[in-house]
């Protein structure tokens, strides 16, 4: 019965850590390293909008590699069965790995190595309650993909539905990294 009691108190005591702790792991349990020197590029998913996103997602990545994105992908599961959350997890791992070999293969299509950085810049987060999705206003089960481009320090510098608004985050990751060297050089030279 002592046992029951202290497993009861642990449990309880998980459940009190705040989902945000969560969502700064992937689904691999790595530490997502937004707002440290690189922009990122976060694009909110779920079930009803893998499909749009897998055929917009790759070329986009690909058009911004010289800015050298983080790229972190939040996929919603409140529309996921709680008995189904584990295998989700599972297909959202194996869909990781998929895509960096889709990247890879991208990059060769072009006549180009595949950057180093590569494995350590794509994230997938599995969000279980959909946070992060709920803060953007995105209902349970919604169609659409919506993106956010963030800074190298993690301020936001744009959002919209992708792939619709994909020419305008392009631009302010952009511009935000061209502004960045001449404000190193300005605060180099005092």
């Amino acid at each position: 019965m002592k046992k029951v009691a202290a497993l009861a108190c642990l449990l309880s005591l998980l459940g009190a850590i705040p989902a945000q702790a969560a969502e700064l792991k992937d689904v691999f349990g790595r530490e997502v390293p937004v707002g440290k020197g690189r922009p990122t590029l976060v694009l909110y998913a779920n079930k009803s909008s893998r499909e749009e996103l897998r055929q917009h997602a790759y070329s986009f990545i690909y058009d911004l590699r010289a800015e050298k994105p983080i790229v972190l992908i939040h996929v919603d599961l409140r529309d996921v069965p709680g008995l189904f959350k584990g295998m989700a997890r599972g297909e959202i791992k194996k869909s990781h790995r998929e895509s960096i070999e889709h990247m890879r293969n991208v990059f060769r299509q072009h006549g180009e190595t595949p950057p180093p950085e590569l494995e350590s810049s794509l994230y997938m987060v599995a969000d279980s309650k959909g946070e992060p999705h709920k803060a953007l206003g995105l209902k349970k089960g919604f169609d659409r993909v919506v993106a956010r481009v963030l800074g190298p320090s993690g301020q936001e510098l744009a959002r919209g539905p992708f792939p619709e608004s994909a020419r305008r985050l392009e631009q302010s990751m952009v511009s935000d990294s061209e502004v960045l060297p001449t404000l190193r050089v300005v605060d180099m030279s005092r």
